[in-house]
């Protein structure tokens, strides 16, 4: 499988690629990855970005996947970024889904405009997307702030990106079914966190995709 990131820091920060393509092999996905991300820019700004048109006309992606600024969103610019970027990749013949990221750790109220935003889009354009900042709203019933917030409340640690990663996998795959992450080559494992709280992420994770897409 062939995928295309486009996106910011929420796409580049702490190898969420590489992780997500991690998870990917370890549950029998053979995968490689591009990414276009530029820090703080928007779905529109890539949309007017001539690499953009090129990479997904040319690039035989099997799937692009679409990533907006979080910290200052605007619904009307989302939804263009996202129209355009979606028609490029129907013209290409490249599936399309988004991945959505997380309110501000000080701005949580905005999570729920944010998603609202996503789920219509997605439902009018019937397409998928990566509820990440929802799985983020679960571990905070249970997890304190900066163990997934960075210190500028913005940016994800890399728990919080392991967290966005398994969102993004259960998204692409279509998996109904959680995937113990004990039993296959586990990033989250890998990288020291309890078997308990990968197991729990991979819940949480696995609930919302479903919950948002169906």
């Amino acid at each position: 499988m062939k995928l295309l990131f486009i996106g910011n820091s929420h796409t580049y920060y702490n190898d969420l690629v590489a992780t997500v393509l991690a998870l990917l092999e370890a549950t029998g996905e053979r995968s490689h990855g591009t990414m276009l991300t530029r820090g703080g820019k928007t779905l529109t700004y890539h949309m007017a970005d001539p690499a953009t048109a090129f990479n997904i006309k040319y690039g035989g992606y099997d799937l692009v996947i679409a990533q907006d600024r979080a910290s200052v969103f605007d619904t009307a610019l989302f939804e263009e970024g996202a129209a355009a970027l979606k028609a490029m990749a129907d013209a290409a013949g490249a599936r399309f889904m988004l991945y959505m990221p997380w309110a501000l750790r000080d701005n949580r109220e905005a999570q729920h405009d944010m998603t609202e935003s996503y789920l219509a889009f997605c439902r009018a354009n019937d397409c998928r997307f990566a509820p990440a900042g929802e799985t983020f709203t679960r571990l905070l019933a249970t997890e304190a702030p900066d163990t997934i917030y960075r210190e500028d409340g913005n940016h994800a640690t890399p728990l919080g990106s392991y967290a966005a990663a398994v969102t993004l996998f259960y998204t692409i795959t279509g998996r109904k079914r959680t995937v113990d992450p004990t039993k296959i080559n586990d990033p989250g494992i890998a990288a020291g966190y309890s078997p308990e709280l990968c197991r729990r992420i991979h819940a949480d994770a696995c609930h919302v995709t479903r919950l948002f897409n169906g």
